[in-house]
């Protein structure tokens, strides 16, 4: 299935990016509905200076009884030239199975957008920052630190008892000296859990 090559950046510096936009600008040309998109999979990888290295997912859109699977990669400074541009395919099938687990796409980037307005990607410790979601919705149970994005608000929270959170997803954000192997060590992690309600 020919894909048209719509790349869903089309600049690299993630400072100025603005995620909720580009998603919109993106899901037009590609004819994706505004509904029924969910994400999957997200990996997002900028440099020390927060210019996009790379980012893959795959985007799930409902339409009827059958669904519409892209798996998008974009590479901006691979060593590679052939990875250096936009690659789309394109599956339909007639079930995914964790669908209505996953996260509204407009939710999603409207997320990383105000995650992004607040700095929170901003870490000059590492060389490289990977920026990972599986994409799933879940009832939280979380404790120890970590940071809650709610009602637009960022806030560190530091528990020894678990706090119940309504549900909505997570994000990590991990830092490597290098653009893969990246560990998830409590060292170089940070974890935010985005509550469903952002309004």
């Amino acid at each position: 299935n020919y894909v048209k090559k719509v790349p869903l950046y089309k600049q690299t510096d993630f400072h100025t990016v603005n995620s909720k936009e580009s998603w919109r600008l993106f899901r037009e040309e590609l004819r994706v509905s505004k509904e029924n998109a969910k994400i999957e999979d997200f990996q997002l990888i900028l440099d020390k200076n927060n210019r996009i290295y790379s980012v893959r997912f795959d985007l799930v859109d409902k339409d009827d009884d059958t669904f519409k699977v892209f798996h998008y990669s974009n590479c901006f400074s691979c060593e590679l030239k052939a990875e250096n541009q936009v690659h789309i395919s394109k599956n339909t099938v007639s079930e995914w199975i964790q669908f209505d687990k996953l996260v509204d796409a407009n939710h999603f980037f409207e997320a990383l957008d105000i995650l992004n307005q607040k700095d929170f990607f901003i870490n000059s410790t590492f060389d490289y920052k990977l920026i990972v979601s599986s994409g799933w919705t879940e009832e939280s149970l979380v404790k120890g630190y970590y940071y809650l994005l709610k009602d637009r608000n960022l806030q560190k929270v530091d528990n020894a008892v678990p706090q119940t959170v309504s549900s909505g997803f997570n994000l990590q954000v991990i830092g490597s000296e290098r653009a893969e192997n990246f560990s998830t060590d409590i060292d170089t992690t940070k974890f935010v859990f985005i509550d469903s309600n952002l309004e």
